[in-house]
């Protein structure tokens, strides 16, 4: 049931907003597999939380999210191929989540290597764009 004071978004907002996510998603593994780590960057938050995939640590600021894409995008002909995906936005708030599948493929000593992993994201509109505010990534076994 909605707050009272938050009335529901609209059907057409709410679409507007899945899709609006979903962009930023394609975008991020696009950067991903172009290895444009300040494009990666920039899709994020400032206080954004990441929980990566090859990674024990959390990374809530921006410089701990630049360590970690500094080691992973330093993988050879890295790539991320997205997989099936489901969403849903918070009719409240506009949060949106998208949780799925993704394999990111790279070479180690000239052999390919691939990493099926699952995923959460949050986003959320900021100041006109549409941020990464949460990213949960662990490979599945």
């Amino acid at each position: 049931m909605p707050h009272p004071t938050s009335p529901p978004l609209t059907e057409r907002d709410a679409q507007f907003c899945l899709d609006a996510a979903t962009r930023t998603l394609e975008r991020w593994a696009i950067a991903v597999s172009r290895g444009e780590k300040e494009t990666l960057l920039a899709l994020y938050a400032e206080d954004a939380i990441l929980v990566p995939t090859v990674a024990n640590d959390v990374r809530e600021d921006r410089l701990a999210r630049q360590a970690y894409f500094d080691a992973f995008l330093a993988n050879e002909d890295l790539s991320c191929e997205l997989g099936e995906f489901s969403r849903r936005v918070s009719r409240k708030l506009g949060t949106v989540v998208i949780g799925g599948h993704y394999v990111f493929s790279y070479l180690i000593k000239g052999d390919m290597t691939t990493i099926p992993a699952r995923f959460l994201f949050t986003f959320e509109e900021i100041a006109g764009e549409w941020k990464i505010t949460g990213h949960h990534s662990s490979q599945l076994v």
